[in-house]
């Protein structure tokens, strides 16, 4: 029997205080509803959708501050209110990796309510756990016939330490434990996807040690690698065997970070699969450049995802009153965008 699943996959999921102050609705509520209003089709009309959850989702009254300093470690902290996630699966995720560097940054209690929360939003989730038997397991989704594995690491938390006795309640990067965890992987799923979080920010270069990384994963079997973390696009590399690795996949969701407006330029990658007698490959992939579109409006600003069109910034999934400049920021972008990830890497 033969079966085509499209994968959607896109990168860090990082909402700051300001998209979260513009999606409140009351004291305590909120929507994020129309952030996604415009990407949501693209991510529904996949089969499996994963992203990058960058946020703790921790709910804890209505005035709270969400991003702020963290005043033993320095690094930005985040969190989100619970209804993120209600809307992120209503605008089609299947699956979120949680194994990065903030998934501490809510302390162990807010780690374990965030997968509270996605499990029930009807989420499937990886790379953190609350239990040493839920991290002795690769998540495992069955697609059309096609046994899927996903597997996340992260390359810190920030330092924010773990219990002694609970390290394993986060994925980290270690070699030897991502190459075992990936060989049990393989024997038990046709299609083998691992997350790692690693690299530097905010350059579109991978590093050495990303570079070391990838390709031992891919020759450990990994079919189709997603990094996250650099927060701007770095390139997607195939090997001859039908193997894919997208060093990052940059912010899907998320403002200006650091001044540098390449973080709100994102990709979504789409791996079309097929399975038939003589295993499952990869048919295709294709790229859809993604930007965050900012809207000041009656003394309001919101932001919404914006998927650009590889040909034409004109399309029934972009809004009808985008401004000329908006367009040309959005062609621009997908421009750069495709150009990185078609760039070679050094080996």
């Amino acid at each position: 029997m033969s079966a085509i699943v499209q994968i959607a996959a896109v990168g860090d999921i990082l909402i700051p205080e300001s998209i979260i102050r513009s999606s409140r609705r009351g004291a305590s509520e909120y929507s994020f509803a129309p952030v996604f209003r415009y990407v949501a089709p693209l991510l529904r009309q996949a089969d499996l959708t994963i992203g990058n959850l960058e946020v703790p989702l921790v709910d804890a009254g209505g005035h709270e501050r969400f991003t702020y300093r963290h005043p033993k470690t320095g690094f930005y902290s985040f969190h989100a209110p619970g209804q993120l996630a209600r809307d992120l699966q209503e605008a089609g995720f299947d699956v979120l990796v949680t194994g990065n560097n903030h998934c501490l940054d809510r302390g162990t209690e807010g780690l374990i309510q965030t997968l509270d929360t996605l499990d029930h939003a009807g989420i499937a989730h990886t790379g953190t756990f609350r239990t040493k038997a839920e991290a002795g397991k690769p998540l495992l989704m069955e697609v059309q016939g096609i046994r899927i594995a996903v597997l996340s690491y992260s390359k810190s938390t920030n330092k924010l330490p773990l219990p002694a006795d609970r390290a394993w309640m986060v994925n980290l990067l270690d070699e030897e434990q991502m190459l075992r965890e990936l060989a049990e992987a393989r024997q038990q799923a046709d299609y083998t996807i691992v997350c790692p979080h690693f690299g530097r920010e905010y350059t579109h270069v991978p590093v050495a040690v990303q570079r070391r990384l990838v390709r031992k994963l891919l020759q450990g079997g990994a079919d189709l690698v997603l990094g996250s973390h650099p927060h701007v696009v770095q390139p997607v590399v195939r090997t001859p065997g039908g193997q894919a690795a997208a060093y990052s996949l940059g912010n899907f969701v998320s403002t200006t970070l650091m001044g540098h407006a390449a973080t709100r330029h994102g990709l979504m990658l789409l791996a079309t699969i097929k399975k038939d007698d003589s295993g499952v490959r990869l048919q295709r992939i294709d790229y859809v450049p993604t930007w965050v579109r900012r809207i000041r409006s009656a003394g309001r600003i919101s932001y919404q995802v914006l998927p650009v069109p590889e040909i034409a910034v004109s399309s029934h999934l972009l809004p009808a009153k985008l401004k000329a400049g908006e367009r040309r920021a959005m062609r621009l972008a997908a421009k750069r965008t495709l150009e990185i990830v078609r760039r070679p890497v050094q080996s």
